[in-house]
């Protein structure tokens, strides 16, 4: 070591990493002794990109810079920053302009990824198409696969959701059991209960796969409450018929029918409507009454008017309608006829009827034989017009 010296082995007060040396024995190069040849190096041969070192451990009390930006501990804020030379938060990793990834290998079943996209948004996936598991204290929540999110199972359609048994039915809660609603699935049919409060229920929707009274299976029922008691309040049969305070009864497939409690019905059928009670138009094609009592129905439809009446009958039987009243699609006004006169455009026609034998306050026009008569209300009768 002719060109360096130990000399006074005093403090280095400003070290000069490039510049200053410190002896070293190279044990490879025996030109000099078989013990080897001392030779210098700087500290920046011991730190540079090819030198290796192999600590023990190390502490490192300030920040930690590599590569401005490749790592970054910033140990004022304790925080770590990858890809950033500024990280906000405890561990920040920054793809600058691309994405910011965080991979995590295992060399058996693959590699996972958690993705900030420059769009704005999150990925999580696994390369290996394997699941996405969602644990809070060593349990699976949830999990997450090609098939589905599986909340509480696992999933076999799209959200899969399973919170909690009651009773036989499995229940899947929206919002809390304070307000919310809750979804209970058993083998026959599938509910939506809304809730006010624990174990108080306003409302339901439900679903059926099983036949009820006339109603078929795959019909769906709506429910309010009283007095936390639910009542059923509409159905809609897999006919598309609707029943309001009742259930709807089986309707001709020409008609789709919006029946009303106490027997009355709306029901459409090519551009043909009806307005009826204590009516039914059933599966034969006969109309039936409903319950016991009295029929009538105002019909509209193909140019006319028509309203039609019936006497009490038993519910179920068939009904014979008399149509005692027409308004036609020339403007003629028919009372107790079916078709007016030919050629007959705007005008009244009345059919025989039974001469009335009371006064009544006003009076009483009406045809008897074909003659035209008025009774007044002191009981005079006046021949408008012969027969």
């Amino acid at each position: 070591m002719a060109d360096t010296k130990i000399t006074a082995l005093t403090a280095l007060t400003a070290a000069d990493p490039a510049n200053d040396v410190i002896p070293i024995v190279d044990v490879s190069d025996t030109t000099m002794a078989a013990s080897g040849t001392t030779k210098k190096i700087s500290v920046n041969n011991i730190l540079g990109a090819s030198g290796t070192a192999t600590l023990a451990s190390a502490t490192i009390t300030g920040d930690l810079t590599v590569d401005t930006s490749t790592l970054k501990v910033d140990s004022t804020n304790n925080r770590v920053g990858i890809g950033t030379a500024t990280p906000g938060e405890t561990l920040h990793v920054s793809g600058g302009s691309s994405d910011g990834v965080i991979k995590v290998s295992n060399t058996s079943s693959g590699n996972g990824y958690l993705i900030a996209r420059t769009t704005g948004e999150l990925d999580v996936f696994n390369a290996a198409n394997a699941s996405i598991r969602f644990s809070t204290n060593g349990t699976l929540q949830a999990t997450l696969n090609s098939t589905g999110l599986g909340i509480g199972t696992s999933p076999t359609v799209k959200i899969d959701a399973l919170t909690a048994v009651v009773g036989n039915s499995n229940a899947l809660t929206i919002g809390n059991n304070e307000y919310g609603a809750a979804t209970y699935l058993n083998t026959n049919s599938v509910s939506l209960t809304f809730n006010r409060g624990q174990s108080f229920k306003t409302g339901a929707i439900v679903s059926s796969n099983i036949t009820s009274g006339s109603l078929s299976e795959g019909y769906i029922k709506f429910q309010t409450s009283t007095s936390n008691v639910l009542t059923d309040r509409m159905f809609i049969d897999n006919s598309g018929n609707v029943g309001v305070g009742v259930t709807p009864g089986s309707w001709n497939a020409t008609y789709k029918a919006l029946q009303i409690a106490g027997g009355g019905y709306i029901a459409f059928s090519n551009m043909y409507a009806s307005i009826s009670s204590n009516a039914l138009f059933n599966t034969a094609a006969n109309d039936v009454y409903i319950t016991n009592g009295y029929a009538l129905r105002y019909s509209f439809g193909a140019n006319a008017h028509q309203w039609f009446i019936a006497p009490s009958g038993t519910a179920g039987n068939t009904i014979t309608f008399t149509q005692a009243m027409t308004l036609d699609a020339s403007g003629n006004l028919l009372v107790g006829l079916t078709t007016a006169g030919t050629t007959a455009a705007k005008t009244i026609q009345i059919a025989n009827g039974t001469a009335p034998t009371a006064n009544v306050t006003g009076g009483q026009l009406y045809v008897e034989s074909g003659a035209l008569k008025f009774r007044g209300s002191s009981g005079t009768i006046t021949t408008i017009a012969a027969a």
